[in-house]
């Protein structure tokens, strides 16, 4: 009954309507695993139950079914590895209900009139229990799953005893737990099992070299921590066509300010030789009415080519020892923010200055310096990373 009940249940959670174009599923069904590990205290689960012991020994059908109904008892404690794969120590037994044909250590009163005794005694069962969870297996992983069908087995001992006496023996347990879902931390349980142990376990040593228990309960799992599984997120590969792109016209920028540094070179190269070449011109222009160095994006340090131009420079200035000289720097306005342009327009020309007073002996009082930060000036922004001296 309770593997029909089970199969409904899982049958429904994947339900399927058509109304002959198309085919609409009520509840979708999950995928399987793979899903992250679960740590140590994850997945615990602690379960109590009650119900019926119904014993299998030699005699024991002498009697009617409802007299060999006994009091049975279950606690379990356990912890899912995998939505599919549990393990769980369980606690089971009780009492026990039979009939025997002498007086053995478990008999109790006088025998009937066809001298059979009636026989009770006390069981225990401790055994390991390797519990699959065929409803995820088969169906797929679900947390709100309904109804959950677990077949399992365990090994373990178990022990009979009554007024001093005992048996203590290997025992073997095979049975069907279905899960019911309650809510996130509960389940209702609904238990069947099979106890193989030796058939002295009662205390009749005779007829066949094992005997059985069927136990059926009832109960609630209650579930502690943290409960779920969970898959690991999709590898997501960063599309980096962008930023190569972006590399690529920075690069191209580059390149062009480099090449308008050399033509401003030349140019005063240029210049600088013409004034050689005529004292008059020495006389009457003796300093460009604008010098110009130039920086890469986001920087404030200063080329080999730059130092170059500055030691030009720093000549013409020495030159004109009455004179006074403004270094203004500035940044593009089209990256960085307001404050950092101007933050890097003063670095800029404060390190102008730095270079031509200490490295190439320029008096400091003739310089003075001014950061303008962010400015458009020009059609390509690589231009506008500049310090002008005037």
């Amino acid at each position: 009954m309770l593997t029909a009940f089970g199969v409904s249940a899982f049958a429904q959670e994947g339900l399927i309507i058509t109304d002959g174009y198309e085919s609409v599923a009520l509840i979708p069904k999950d995928k399987r695993g793979p899903y992250l590990t679960n740590r140590f205290f994850d997945n615990i689960f602690i379960g109590v139950g009650g119900g019926v012991n119904l014993y299998w020994g030699e005699n024991d059908s002498y009697g009617s079914f409802g007299k060999r109904l006994a009091p049975a008892l279950d606690f379990s404690i356990g912890k899912w590895i995998t939505p599919s794969v549990g393990l769980r120590m369980q606690y089971s037994g009780l009492k026990a209900f039979g009939w025997t044909n002498y007086q053995s250590m478990y008999a109790t009163g006088e025998p009937d009139s066809k001298g059979m005794y009636r026989e009770k005694f006390n069981t225990m069962n401790i055994h390991g229990d390797v519990l699959w969870n065929l409803s995820n297996a088969i169906g797929g992983y679900r947390e709100d799953r309904t109804w959950s069908f677990i077949p399992y087995v365990g090994f373990g001992g178990a022990r009979s005893f009554k007024d001093g006496h005992h048996k203590n023996e290997f025992a073997a347990t095979a049975g069907l737990l279905n899960n019911i879902r309650l809510g996130g931390l509960v389940d209702l349980t609904l238990e069947i099992k099979q106890l193989f142990v030796n058939q002295r376990f009662d205390g009749v040593v005779r007829g066949s070299g094992f005997e059985s228990m069927t136990t059926v309960t009832a109960g609630l799992t209650f579930k502690l921590g943290r409960s779920g599984f969970s898959r690991p997120a999709p590898i997501v590969i960063p599309d980096y066509a962008p930023y190569k792109k972006r590399i690529h016209t920075l690069e191209n920028e580059l390149a062009q300010s480099q090449n308008n540094a050399k033509a401003m070179a030349a140019e005063l190269a240029k210049a600088k030789a013409q004034t050689q070449q005529s004292n008059e011109v020495v006389k009457t222009v003796t300093v460009p009415t604008v010098m110009a160095v130039f920086f890469q994006i986001g920087s404030a340090e200063l080329s080999e080519k730059d130092m170059i131009n500055l030691g030009n420079i720093a000549e013409t200035i020495k030159k004109e020892p009455n004179r006074k000289f403004t270094i203004t720097g500035y940044a593009d306005s089209y990256t960085g923010s307001y404050q950092r342009n101007m933050v890097l327009s003063q670095m800029r020309a404060d390190a102008v200055k730095q270079a031509l007073v200490n490295k190439f002996g320029v008096n400091a009082s003739q310089l003075t310096t001014i950061g303008k930060g962010g400015v458009d000036n020009y059609a390509n922004p690589s231009l506008d990373r500049m310090v002008k001296i005037e």
